[in-house]
């Protein structure tokens, strides 16, 4: 080896160990993924996202999602927002996708629980108009019910409930249950934050009432949850029924939920969940009267879950810890930690208004996208149906016949029934165009096509092959019946007032007819052509059946 083959191996072998390691690091971390470890996962991606720094785009975007993935899993909801703001515009250079649109949602979802709502307005919104544009029916639920949680952190559960009832709603007929459980997940957790809202400002009746609401989702949720058998799902049911079971004062029930969701969490490292369910814990002691283990569960919570984490957990905390010490007769912490909770209060109503003055503008919008988004589908369908119908006849073209009838084929053969096919002719239609004009030939065409409509069901398929050739498949006619329809439709033709188009205009029509077994679209096309063939050979003006 010369020496300049030395110098750039040596150049080569440091990027490639680089490229080695990081490749490595992925499919360590992609391996926790699927194994649902939580710490390990996040160490990995950690890693792997600093090491992809100057990656090419593919790996840098596989490292940026694994981080993602973990970081929302970890309940890190600020870091998941800024981590897939470095990310998006990579995802955004590949076009609309799953990937793009599930990394929207999630920053739409943990930016309204960070009090982003700027960010997490667009996001969602973005994330819808991709998942119409793609036709994507479980994002389309997905991406809805997003937004109404971002209603519903902004200080308007009403209208996040009616969102996430919609969402569920276009969740329920899907196959995939995932979009189904994640709407009554939701819808659990709006109906809790409704009861916050009305605790101290209504009857205790009355605040409830959200709960009483919530509590069949809360137990649908548990329920899909068990059957996909993931364990942050269940965390999440488990630790949403259990919060509801505590405010309506069913404290064995609660128990049994939270034991079971608290144990699931730290299994599985869910920290955001640990908190959230510790807190609830707490509020239960003091259900039952266990001041001091209240005020310890919560206080290790408090202190485990950090300063700026999880705002609507830390708001929960400052609130329960405040009853905990008034029932110890401790009202230094008593007042202390009611400060912290009113502070906290009062940053969140300052946020949601401003979100609110958002979001009067985001109905709107969303209901436009809405309209645009039916506008969008009757297009397409209109745009499907004009690209399968001859513009001339108004008939079926050769994309329908190419699309309906192995359909039709299927259904008879399934069924062993009889199904016909008639090819049909127009006589000598060049001479009717040389000698009244290709206007009043469009028009003969138009009226041929009139008749066949009469004489057919909204069940045939009726195409018009090209020039003055046409293709009829009756299912369910057997060949006596076949005939007798192809003749009617002879006669009618024959007997037409055509000279009102032009006078002196005669136009008959032969035909060819066939019937099935086999079923088979090429065989059966060949016989009713040959058939044809020997109708124009016979004289014209006449149906032969093969």
């Amino acid at each position: 080896m010369n020496s300049t083959a030395l110098h750039d191996a040596a150049d080569r072998s440091p990027a490639s160990a680089a490229l080695a390691e990081l490749q490595a690091l992925l499919a360590r971390a992609e391996a926790a993924q699927n194994d649902v470890d939580l710490a390990a996962g996040l160490a990995l991606a950690r890693r792997a996202w600093a090491l992809a720094a100057d990656a090419e785009a593919p790996l840098r975007r596989r490292a940026g999602l694994l981080l993602s993935h973990f970081l929302y899993r970890s309940g890190a909801v600020g870091p998941v927002v800024e981590q897939a703001l470095e990310i998006l515009p990579l995802l955004r250079a590949s076009g609309p996708t799953a990937e793009l649109i599930d990394l929207l949602r999630k920053v739409a979802l943990c930016g309204a629980d960070a009090s982003r709502f700027e960010v997490a307005l667009a996001s969602a919104q973005e994330a819808l108009r991709l998942a119409v544009e793609i036709g994507d029916a479980a994002r389309v639920s997905l991406s809805t019910n997003a937004l109404g949680c971002i209603f519903e952190r902004s200080g308007d559960p009403w209208q996040g409930e009616r969102l996430l009832l919609e969402a569920l709603a276009q969740g329920r007929g899907l196959a995939d249950t995932y979009p189904a459980f994640v709407a009554l997940n939701n819808l659990g957790a709006v109906l809790i934050g409704k009861f916050y809202l009305l605790r101290d400002a209504a009857p205790l009746d009355e605040a409830r009432e959200p709960l009483q609401s919530a509590l069949p989702h809360a137990r649908e949720a548990v329920e899909l949850a068990r059957s996909r058998g993931e364990a942050f799902f269940l965390v999440c049911a488990l630790g949403n029924l259990g919060e509801i079971l505590v405010h309506l004062g069913q404290a064995g029930p609660a128990q049994a939920a939270l034991d079971e969701a608290a144990a699931l969490a730290r299994a599985g490292g869910f920290a955001a969940q640990v908190w959230r369910i510790g807190c609830s814990v707490g509020e239960l002691q003091l259900l039952h009267g266990q001041a001091q283990a209240a005020w310890d569960t919560l206080s290790d919570v408090l202190a485990a879950c950090g300063d700026g984490q999880q705002p609507a957990t830390q708001l929960r905390l400052h609130h329960a810890l405040s009853q905990a010490a008034q029932a110890l007769g401790r009202s230094d912490d008593a007042l202390a930690h009611l400060r912290q909770h009113l502070r906290l209060e009062r940053q969140r109503a300052v946020t949601q208004l401003q979100a609110q003055s958002e979001l009067f503008v985001t109905r709107v919008e969303a209901e436009r996208m809405r309209r645009e988004a039916e506008r969008h589908h009757a297009r397409a369908r209109a745009l499907e149906a004009d690209m399968r119908r001859d513009e001339l006849t108004g008939l079926g073209n050769r994309r329908e016949m190419e699309e309906r009838w192995p359909q039709l084929l299927a259904q008879v053969r399934a069924s062993g029934g009889p199904l016909a096919v008639a090819m049909l002719d127009l006589d000598e239609f060049k001479l009717v165009n040389d000698r009244h004009g290709h206007a009043v030939g469009d028009r003969v065409l138009a009226e041929l096509a009139g008749l066949l409509r009469q004489h057919t069901r909204s069940g045939d398929l009726v195409v018009r092959l090209g020039g003055e050739e046409f293709l009829l498949v009756l299912p369910e006619t057997g060949p006596e019946r076949a005939l007798e329809v192809c003749e009617r439709l002879r006669q009618r033709v024959q007997g037409h007032d055509w000279e009102r188009l032009s006078p002196g205009l005669r136009v008959t029509l032969s035909g060819g007819v066939t019937s099935a077994p086999p079923y088979d679209a090429a065989t059966l096309s060949l016989r009713a052509d040959n058939a044809l063939y020997r109708a124009k050979a016979a004289g014209r003006n006449c149906i032969v059946q093969a």
